[in-house]
């Protein structure tokens, strides 16, 4: 039997992670417009739902794109690493991007140590998350031919 994909498990985790806060924010939106509907309008209850259906949608999107990868094949991009960079989110988590091909690639420690900017790379990913599955660096940038990012 063939091992675990990462890509297909980080899918799997986004989803998994996404979707009850989507249902719990579609439920308060669905609790908010039904108590305009009772109750009238108030700068309150459209502050609330401006807010909660914002974060609904954005939270409805990752949950579709996510879905919408579970069912989808593997896709190619070959390009050069236009950009690469490092950050922390929410003060915890290190993470790592490259930038190839007008897509945002989360990479990880280890493939990001292997990517210099002007490299060109072969990225195996998910077409609607963009989560990488492998990435093969297939020509390496000439020294004096490397951009700064």
């Amino acid at each position: 039997m063939a091992a675990r994909s990462p890509a297909r498990f980080q899918v799997l985790r986004s989803l998994l992670l996404f979707t009850p806060f989507f249902a719990v924010a579609a439920g308060v939106f669905a609790f908010l417009l039904r108590d305009v509907a009772e109750d009238g309008l108030s700068a309150g209850r459209i502050v609330g739902l401006v807010l909660v259906g914002f974060i609904s949608l954005l939270l409805a999107y990752q949950v579709v794109q996510s879905l919408r990868d579970v069912f989808s094949r593997f896709v190619e991009t070959t390009g050069v690493v236009e950009r690469r960079w490092s950050h922390n989110d929410l003060f915890l988590f290190r993470n790592s991007y490259i930038f190839v091909g007008r897509n945002v690639f989360r990479l990880d420690p280890r493939q990001f140590v292997e990517v210099n900017l002007g490299d060109t790379v072969r990225v195996v990913h998910t077409p609607h998350t963009a989560m990488v599955e492998s990435l093969e660096v297939t020509q390496r940038a000439s020294a004096s031919g490397g951009r700064d990012g």
